[in-house]
């Protein structure tokens, strides 16, 4: 599946963030059309079930994005704490548009900065696009001083720069930068306001944190791949020490 880096610029609506990205994933496989419908976030939040929060629009989205919440299809409103997209349920769409040519791996478990790091580099190299569902409030700032950059790459250490926000969140996880002491992670984010045209750097143990999102909830990975690369995919989670299990992120259905 293709994944260029350069074209994140449109906007996810609110709280639409993992259907945003599984009808990416899904349109850049090929998939442009599904029983009649245009593949778009829309469809893929009725089919995965998403729940949108009683909550003002300005809750919903981080600083210096405006809210876009035109939404052409009716969806559920339910308390603050209980909306957002199921990981599992959001798996099952992609797959079902896909017709069972994509899989979706789900990867759980103790996240570690290398973990997270051999996912990246190793599951980039097998196909799989990544879709991490994490705490945004653990993350790095998305526009960090070019001096924190540098010392992460060169294995000096530097303050963090507070978060944007804090939510659960859907975001892809890109590739890596190296330096000579250290490395980063590409994200990809739904929100052009962030970062650079939505891209932004995050050192893998702050990647490993927001995962881990410690609000008593969890988050993950999906692992999006073709049919035929899961059995690779799953193995490399394991290997990694990971589970192949669905996490659970507050979301009922």
């Amino acid at each position: 599946m293709r994944s260029d880096l350069a074209e994140v610029a449109e906007q996810q609506k609110d709280n639409l963030c993992g259907p945003f990205w599984a009808a990416r994933f899904l349109r850049e496989a090929g998939f442009e059309e599904w029983e009649g419908r245009p593949v778009d976030e829309e469809l893929l939040a009725q089919r995965a079930g998403s729940l949108l929060p009683d909550a003002p629009a300005e809750e919903c989205v981080p600083r210096g994005a405006a809210s876009k919440a035109d939404y052409r299809v009716d969806l559920p409103v339910v308390p603050a704490d209980r909306a957002g997209t199921a990981a599992g349920a959001l798996a099952g769409a992609i797959e079902a548009v896909a017709g069972g040519t994509l899989r979706c791996v789900p990867l759980r478990g103790p996240w570690i900065a290398e973990r997270v790091e051999h996912l990246v580099e190793r599951g980039g190299g097998l196909g799989a696009r990544l879709l991490a569902n994490l705490r945004t409030g653990l993350l790095w700032g998305s526009r960090p001083p070019i001096q924190s950059l540098l010392a992460e790459l060169t294995g000096r250490s530097a303050p963090a720069p507070a978060a944007d926000w804090d939510c659960g969140h859907f975001c892809e996880l890109g590739l890596l930068v190296r330096g000579p002491g250290g490395l980063l992670v590409v994200v990809r984010d739904s929100y052009p306001s962030l970062g650079w045209n939505g891209t932004h750097l995050q050192p893998p143990r702050v990647v490993a944190d927001a995962l881990l999102r410690g609000d008593e909830r969890e988050g993950g990975v999906l692992a999006v791949v073709a049919a035929d690369g899961a059995a690779a995919v799953e193995a490399l989670g394991r290997a990694l020490g990971l589970e192949i299990a669905v996490w659970d992120n507050g979301t009922r259905r």
